[in-house]
C-alpha cells in the first residue's frame, strides 16, 4: 500500500521534495552497496525510500556521450494485483505522469521518465510464475528493486541479481552503480534471508559447503527498521500486557495519525499479526483459513532432526509442475516420522528427477532401503511439447512412481488423510512427527497453506491457495495417501456411507473393502 499518508511537499514544477522518515531509511537511501535490503514493520516508509533512491540513482549516473545519464530498472513483486494496486500507486504518487510523463499499463506496465539529461526507464514486473521468471532472463537492466522480498524465493532474487548492471552497456560507459535493492515485512523462519543473515541457524544436515553457500556476503547490507512499538510487561516479567509508542519508529511524520498510527492499527488484531507486522519480529502470520488447523508446533515438530532409521520403508510423495516438491518419511511403530523436504523452482521432471536421486543417495547411504515413492496422478498425462511423462523421467533413474491413489485427485480427500493423521494418537503420542528440517513444510503447515478469504465476505475459498507452499503440501498429501492413510472418502461427502478399512494392522488406508 502506498505508505506516506501526509501531504507531499512539492517544488514549482511538481516534483517530489523528500526528507527520510528515520536514520535507518536515510542510511539505506545513501547505501551504494551492490545489495542492499532494509525489513521494517509495516507503514515504516520503505517503499517510498526504494522509489527515491531509483531516482537518485538515475541521477548520479555518468552522462553518456551525448550527455544523457541513462538508466534502466525493473521493479519487482510477486502478484500482478499487488504490483498493480500497490507499487505502482505508490511510485505514480511520487512520480504523477503530468509532472514525469505517461505511465503504460500495457504487461509488462512501463513508466519513461525524460527529466533534463535524466532518462529513466522502468518496467514492472509480477514473478508469480515461471514463465515470468524465464521473461527476466532476456533482460537488462542497471538495478532492480523487489518490493516485499519476503514473498519471493532465492531462485528468483538470484535470477534477478543477475540481470543487475547490464544496462548502459560497457561500449556506451557502462553503469555509475548497479545491483538489487529489496524491502521487506517480517519474513517466516524458511525465508532465505533470516536463513544467510544468521537470524536462524541452518539445517542440522548441511555440510560445511552448502553452509558457506548461504553466508551472507560481506559487501551486502541488511538494515532494520526499529518496531513500531514496544511490549508493555506484566508483572511477571513475561506475560504482554500492553503496547507503547516505540519513541525510535521511524516515518511517523508520514502515517494518517502521526504518533497513534499503530496504536490505531493494532485494535482488534491478533498476537501474531502484531508481532509480524509491528514488532518486525520472524514469525507466521497467516492471512486466511489454514488448511490443517489441528497442526500445532509444539506437538508435531520434533526438537531435533529426524534421522531414517534402517529397517523401514522410506515413502516419498512427489508434486510435480515447474515448482517440483519431494516429501520424505517412515512409519515406525505406526507413527509417521516426516524427515526432509525437496523443492526447486522452474525446473521440469528431467532436472527435478536426478534431484531426488541424489537426495536418496545422501540421505539413506548403503543398501538395503525400500522406497515407496508416490507422485500426483496427473504426471502420468503427457505434455504437449514431448512424449515424457514425469513418470517416464523418473522411471529413468530407476525411481518407480506410482501414482497416490486419490480418484479424480480429489482436493478434499488429500486434505483430510493429512488431517487424520495429524489427529491419530498411539501409545499416547501424536501419529505425525515433522523434522525441523522441513523448514517450507512447517510453515505451511502452520497457515501459509491457507484457504484465501473471498473479499468483500465472510467466507473462504473452497480449494487452498497456490503459493510457494502448497508444492510441498501437495506432495505430503500423496505421501500420506500413498502409504495407506486416511478415510474411503472415494466420490463421497463426509456424511455419506463411506467407512474407513484396514490397509494393515492397525493402520487405515483408502482402499475400499468390506465393512
Amino acid at each position: 500500500m502506498a505508505e506516506h499518508r501526509r501531504e507531499q511537499q512539492r517544488d514549482r514544477e511538481g516534483r517530489l521534495m523528500y526528507e527520510p522518515g528515520g536514520p535507518t531509511l536515510a542510511e539505506y537511501i545513501t547505501d551504494r552497496s551492490v545489495v542492499c535490503v532494509v525489513r521494517g514493520p509495516i507503514g515504516s516508509g520503505k517503499s517510498l525510500a526504494s522509489c527515491i533512491r531509483i531516482w537518485l540513482h538515475a541521477n548520479e549516473q555518468r552522462p553518456g556521450r551525448d550527455g544523457i545519464r541513462r538508466t534502466r530498472w525493473a521493479v519487482v513483486r510477486n502478484t500482478y494485483p499487488d504490483l498493480k494496486t500497490a507499487t505502482v500507486r505508490t511510485w505514480l504518487d511520487l512520480f504523477p505522469e503530468e509532472v514525469y510523463g505517461r505511465f503504460l499499463y500495457s504487461i509488462p506496465m512501463k513508466h519513461l521518465i525524460r527529466v533534463g539529461d535524466v532518462e529513466l526507464e522502468v518496467d514492472f514486473l509480477a514473478l508469480d510464475k515461471p514463465e515470468d521468471v524465464r521473461k527476466l532472463r532476456s533482460t537488462e537492466y542497471t538495478g532492480i528493486w523487489i518490493n516485499e522480498l519476503q514473498y519471493i524465493p532465492k531462485e528468483l532474487f538470484d535470477e534477478a541479481h543477475s540481470r543487475a548492471g547490464r544496462f548502459p552497456a560497457v561500449k556506451d560507459g557502462g553503469a555509475t552503480w548497479s545491483g538489487v535493492i529489496a524491502d521487506m515485512n517480517e519474513p517466516g523462519e524458511d525465508h532465505f534471508i533470516p536463513l544467510m543473515t544468521g537470524e536462524v541457524p541452518p539445517p542440522e544436515h548441511w555440510t560445511p559447503d552448502e553452509i558457506e553457500q548461504m553466508r551472507w556476503p560481506k559487501g551486502w547490507r541488511y538494515l532494520q527498521q526499529p518496531a513500531g512499538l514496544l511490549e508493555v510487561m506484566g508483572a511477571d516479567g513475561k506475560s504482554v500486557v500492553g503496547y507503547k509508542l516505540n519513541p525510535a519508529a521511524e516515518n511517523l511524520m508520514w502515517l494518517k495519525g502521526g504518533a497513534n498510527y499503530y496504536a490505531k492499527l493494532i485494535e482488534g488484531k491478533t498476537r501474531a499479526w502484531i508481532d509480524s507486522r509491528v514488532m518486525n519480529r520472524i514469525s507466521v502470520f497467516v492471512d486466511g483459513k489454514p488448511v490443517w488447523p489441528s497442526f500445532r508446533p509444539e506437538t508435531h515438530v520434533a526438537k531435533q532432526e529426524l534421522k531414517p532409521i534402517p529397517g523401514w520403508p522410506v515413502y516419498v510423495g512427489l508434486d510435480f509442475g515447474r515448482t517440483p516438491a519431494a516429501i520424505f518419511g517412515q512409519i515406525i511403530n505406526n507413527r509417521w516420522q516426516v524427515l526432509f523436504e525437496l523443492q526447486a523452482f522452474d525446473v521440469g521432471s528431467t532436472t527435478f528427477a536426478p534431484m531426488v536421486k541424489r537426495e536418496m543417495q545422501l540421505r539413506f547411504p548403503g543398501t538395503g532401503w525400500r522406497f515407496e515413492v508416490f507422485g500426483d496422478p496427473k504426471g502420468r498425462d503427457k505434455p504437449q511439447s514431448h512424449e515424457q511423462t514425469a513418470y517416464d523421467v523418473f522411471r529413468s533413474f530407476d525411481i518407480n512412481v506410482q501414482p497416490a491413489p486419490v480418484p479424480m485427485n480429489n482436493v478434499k480427500t488429500r486434505l483430510e488423510a493429512v488431517e487424520f493423521v495429524l489427529g491419530g494418537m498411539h501409545d499416547g503420542m501424536p501419529r505425525f512427527l515433522l523434522s525441523p528440517a522441513c523448514r517450507t513444510l512447517k510453515v505451511a503447515m502452520q497457515g501459509k497453506y491457507h484457504f484465501r478469504r473471498i473479499q468483500g465476505t465472510n467466507g473462504y475459498a473452497e480449494d487452498p491457495e497456490k503459493n510457494r507452499y502448497s508444492h510441498v503440501a501437495d506432495a505430503l498429501q500423496y505421501l500420506i495417501l500413498g502409504a495407506g492413510e486416511g478415510r474411503a472418502m472415494v466420490g463421497r461427502s463426509t456424511g455419506g456411507d463411506a467407512k474407513p478399512v484396514s490397509g494393515r494392522p492397525g493402520r487405515r488406508s483408502l482402499r475400499r473393502g468390506a465393512a
